[in-house]
């Protein structure tokens, strides 16, 4: 069950210093938002605690690793129930190169964002986890040729009084 919470001018502020650097020191985020570094740590404590800051992560670059080729995935399976879904799911959810899948509308069930190496690995990942499933009907492959743009920030307006946001707590 969902309820709302207020995020106010301060909140939302703090919500975008957060997301461009998360180590910046509670003095600093208190000093810019005007507040007192208690009350700031109090503020970042409650968005955690309501679901509305999720994690606390480092950003690694895929590509400076070596994992030089992103994959975008669209799937569709043969059988639809519950079931047949939530286990394709749960499978995706285990394979270290599924960045990111998605129950989508249209054509497809499933849209997924992989990440891997190079062709050869790719190859792997479909003949193992998309095409060993058994339950795969059919699956197309896009590659991008370029990343024009690529962000995780959620940009919050800092200039109304209040923004209600629904909560799972």
């Amino acid at each position: 069950m969902s309820k709302l919470h207020t995020l106010d001018k301060v909140d939302r502020k703090l919500l975008n210093l957060l997301q461009k650097d998360n180590q910046t020191p509670t003095r600093t985020l208190a000093d810019k938002v005007h507040i007192s570094q208690p009350t700031c740590l109090r503020r970042i404590r409650d968005m955690r605690d309501a679901g509305i800051i999720s994690a606390d992560v480092a950003m690694i670059d895929p590509f400076a690793l070596g994992y030089g080729m992103l994959a975008f995935l669209e799937v569709s399976l043969g059988n639809q129930s519950d079931e047949h879904m939530q286990e394709f799911e749960v499978r995706m959810g285990k394979e270290s190169e599924v960045m990111q899948c998605y129950f989508v509308s249209g054509d497809y069930d499933y849209f997924l964002v992989v990440h891997v190496v190079d062709m050869d690995a790719y190859y792997q990942f479909v003949r193992r986890a998309i095409s060993g499933s058994g339950n795969v009907r059919h699956f197309q492959s896009r590659f991008p040729m370029k990343r024009a743009k690529f962000d995780t920030r959620i940009a919050f307006d800092e200039k109304s009084a209040e923004v209600q946001v629904r909560i799972k707590k």
